[in-house]
C-alpha cells in the first residue's frame, strides 16, 4: 500500500515540474514576443527550449495533414470506382445490346441475301413472338398477319430452308405449324438426279426432331445424305425448298414400302426470324408433248381430233334421222305416238376423250356408212 502511495506521489511531482516547464517555457516565449527580453542569450535558450517542442508540434501537423489528404484521396477513390462500377455496368449493358443487334443484323442480312436470291418468291420478313410448349406439337406465332399480306397455308422459310405453312392467320400475327409437327404433311423428293424419288414428310411423334419421309417403295433408290426437297404438289408448298438429308433408312413392317428419317435443315430450337412466302412466280410447268410417233404411221393429233368431232356429229345426225323415219312409219301405219320425239339435247353423246375413239376408228366409220 505504502508503495503505490509512494508511487502517486513521485508520478505527482512529475506533473507538476511538467506543468511548471511549460509555464515557464510558455512565459519566455510570451516575453520574448512581447519585447521584453532583447538579449540573444534569452532568444537562443527560447529557441533551444522550443525546438524539440516545434519538431514534434511540426511532425504531428505533418502527420495530420497526412492523414487528412489520405481520407480525403480514399474518400475521392471510393466515389471514383463507384462512378466506374456505374460506367462499366452500362458499358456492359451497351455491349450485350450491340451484340444483339449485330446478331440480328445478322440473321436478317443472311434472310436479305436469300431473299435477293429467290428472286421467284414475294417475301415477308418476320419475328418468331411465341411457342407453343406442348412436346407434341410444334406451333409457333410470328408478328405478320393480314394486315402484311400474310394469309393461310402460305409456306415459310428461311435462308436454310423449309419451316412449315400458316394455319392461323391473325391481324397483327399469325400461327405456323412447323414441319416437325406430326400432323403436318409435305410432298417432297429426293433431289439427286438420279433418283427423284417421291415421297411425304410428316412429323414423327416419337422422335419430334427428326420426321419422316413415307411412302417410299422398297426398292427406290434412296440413300444416306440425300438431299431432300419439297415437290411442289398440293399447292401449298412451292417446289424445290430444301427440307433437309436423309439419315436413316428403314424398312416398314408389310415389307412393300420403306421410311427415311430426316434431319431438317433448319434448327427449330434456335429459330428466331422466317419469310412467308406470300406470292410466287414459278414457271409453269412445260405443256406435256405427245408420244413420239412410230415413222411412217406418223398422224396430226389436232386433225385427228376434229375428225372425231365432226364423226360424232354425223352420229347424232345419223340417230336422228332414224327417229324421225320411225316416226313417219308409224303414223302412216296408223299408229299414233303419244310419246314425243326424243329432242336432241337428250341424244345419248360421248363424254370420253378423243383417244377412245382413236382406239376404235373401225366402228366410227361403219356407224357413219
Amino acid at each position: 500500500m505504502s508503495n503505490k502511495v509512494r508511487k502517486d506521489k513521485q508520478t505527482g511531482k512529475k506533473i507538476i515540474a511538467l506543468i511548471v516547464v511549460f509555464v515557464s517555457v510558455f512565459c519566455c516565449v510570451f516575453f520574448a514576443a512581447r519585447g521584453k527580453f532583447h538579449s540573444p542569450a534569452a532568444d537562443n535558450a527560447a529557441m533551444t527550449v522550443l525546438s524539440p517542442f516545434q519538431r514534434v508540434f511540426s511532425w504531428v501537423g505533418s502527420q495530420l495533414a497526412f492523414v487528412k489528404n489520405t481520407i480525403t484521396e480514399i474518400s475521392h477513390l471510393h466515389e471514383q470506382n463507384k462512378l466506374l462500377r456505374e460506367e462499366v455496368e452500362i458499358l456492359r449493358a451497351q455491349n450485350l445490346t450491340a451484340s444483339e443487334y449485330a446478331s440480328e443484323n445478322q440473321r436478317l442480312r443472311r434472310l436479305l441475301d436469300y431473299k435477293q436470291a429467290a428472286i421467284q418468291f414475294d417475301l415477308v420478313a418476320a419475328s418468331v413472338i411465341g411457342r407453343e410448349s406442348a412436346s407434341w406439337s410444334g406451333t409457333i406465332v410470328i408478328n405478320r398477319g393480314t394486315l402484311d399480306g400474310v394469309a393461310n397455308n402460305m409456306a415459310v422459310v428461311t435462308e436454310l430452308g423449309l419451316v412449315g405453312h400458316v394455319t392461323e392467320a391473325g391481324l397483327n400475327s399469325s400461327k405456323v405449324q412447323l414441319l416437325t409437327d406430326p400432323r403436318s404433311s409435305v410432298g417432297t423428293l429426293i433431289q439427286r438426279a438420279e433418283s427423284r424419288v417421291a415421297g411425304i414428310v410428316e412429323g414423327d411423334m416419337k422422335n419430334p426432331a427428326r420426321p419422316r419421309m413415307v411412302n417410299i417403295p422398297k426398292d427406290s433408290d434412296v440413300a444416306v445424305d440425300d438431299m431432300v426437297v419439297t415437290s411442289g404438289f398440293g399447292g401449298v408448298y412451292p417446289k424445290g425448298i430444301v427440307v433437309g438429308k436423309v439419315v436413316e433408312i428403314h424398312n416398314e413392317e408389310g415389307g412393300l414400302l420403306k421410311f427415311c428419317a430426316i434431319e431438317t435443315s433448319v434448327n427449330f430450337q434456335k429459330l428466331e426470324d422466317v419469310a412467308v412466302i406470300v406470292a410466287s412466280r414459278e414457271a409453269p410447268p412445260e405443256p406435256i408433248q405427245p408420244p413420239a410417233q412410230t415413222p411412217g404411221t406418223e398422224t396430226d393429233p389436232y386433225a385427228t381430233a376434229e375428225k372425231l368431232q365432226q364423226a360424232r356429229q354425223q352420229i347424232l345426225d345419223a340417230h336422228q334421222q332414224v327417229l324421225e323415219t320411225q316416226q313417219q312409219q308409224l303414223e302412216q301405219a296408223g299408229y299414233v305416238n303419244e310419246q314425243p320425239p326424243v329432242p336432241e339435247e337428250s341424244l345419248p353423246t360421248r363424254t370420253e376423250p378423243a383417244d377412245d375413239y382413236e382406239r376404235s376408228p373401225r366402228n366410227v366409220e361403219e356407224v357413219v356408212r
